[in-house]
């Protein structure tokens, strides 16, 4: 298996012996790994993502000291099998076994249980979770407003924090956090997944090179203009991910082109406040996109700040009051269908 990854991606002989020894922990064996190809979870440009089960313990519990990570035995899985195998799939491959090791385990993000070789392409097993964040907040458009679970919405968005403030304590940049890849379990734990795109043990990246696509629409300025990523540039993200959960779904700059992005947020607009938001929260978002990295919160200042807003809800109705206020100060904009792609090309003509 790694002898496979190694003619694909040409890897250095000093970094041959991490991987292998990576890849050789987190192996499944064959006979432990069904996967139910008539039970699909989801389908991507690159990747699909089916039901399966897993026998005995899994790599990662036993690779793991942590007690959380003992129940991950004789379980149903999601299996996210790749759909091609060139030069981009194994660099998110490496990328996101190395994010996982480094991670181990967060109740906030989704868990690696290990990875193997299927048809010559590579599968990844990860814990099983019932739905998408962004799939769940479109589901809330069919329902009247009073029937929004609005503290499951910020107890979600709390969860999100803790999970994105753990991965910034191991000094990894996500750079892919969205609505999309958030995942929900059936008691409404939020999990943090999809790590292809992830840069690790750099604190403030500038990449030279680049992979060619990124999600241009949740990045910030410096992560467009100048290929920056930190903490900072997920914090701009997580403000991205709260208005998708606010507006139900919107895709973000709906009816601005993507050359125009870098431009629109240099003049110092911003993504207008969303229908269901209050002013509180419209205020923690711009406060995610303020220019200034330094003026950006930490995510341990979110966490706190939305902990706060949960304590304080009593029941829905506090939430439902300062939301009418707000729209009474501020009046309702538009909503806009979705109409834009998610993952877009990023190179120096689209700026």
């Amino acid at each position: 298996m790694f002898s496979t990854i190694k003619r694909q991606n040409q890897t250095s002989n000093e970094n041959d012996i991490e991987i292998k020894e990576i890849s050789d922990a987190l192996f499944i064996e064959n006979e432990k790994l069904i996967v139910h190809y008539d039970k699909p979870l989801g389908t991507g440009v690159c990747s699909a993502v089916y039901r399966g089960f897993l026998s005995g313990l899994a790599p990662l519990a036993k690779l793991s000291s942590l007690v959380e990570t003992q129940k991950f035995r004789d379980c149903e899985v999601a299996v996210k099998h790749a759909l091609h195998f060139g030069e981009h799939e194994v660099e998110q491959l490496l990328r996101e076994i190395e994010a996982m090791r480094i991670l181990e385990y967060d109740r906030n993000i989704i868990s690696m249980l290990g990875w193997r070789m299927i048809n010559d392409k590579p599968a990844i097993v990860f814990e099983l979770a019932q739905e998408d964040l962004l799939r769940y907040v479109k589901m809330q458009k069919l329902k009247d407003r009073k029937e929004i679970p609005f503290k499951t919405i910020i107890s979600i968005l709390w969860q999100i924090a803790k999970g994105m403030e753990f991965i910034a304590s191991k000094n990894i940049v996500h750079r892919d956090l969205a609505a999309r890849n958030v995942l929900l379990t059936n008691d409404f734990q939020a999990k943090i997944s999809d790590f292809g795109l992830a840069v690790i043990n750099n604190p403030d990246i500038k990449e030279t090179t680049l992979v060619k696509k990124f999600p241009i629409r949740w990045m910030s300025i410096e992560a467009i203009a100048e290929k920056l990523f930190s903490e900072k540039s997920d914090i701009w993200a997580f403000g991205v991910l709260m208005f998708e959960v606010f507006s139900l779904g919107q895709d973000p700059y709906v009816g601005i082109e993507t050359r125009q992005i870098l431009r629109f947020l240099r003049s110092g607009e911003r993504l207008s406040r969303p229908e269901l938001a209050t002013n509180e929260m419209y205020e923690m978002m711009r406060r995610c996109w303020e220019e200034s990295l330094e003026t950006r919160p930490k995510f341990e200042k979110l966490v706190a700040k939305l902990h706060d807003v949960l304590e304080g809800e009593s029941g829905y109705s506090k939430y439902y009051e300062e939301l009418e206020l707000s729209q009474e100060q501020e009046g309702s904009g538009p909503f806009n269908a979705n109409n834009s792609e998610a993952i877009e090309v990023l190179d120096d003509d689209s700026l």
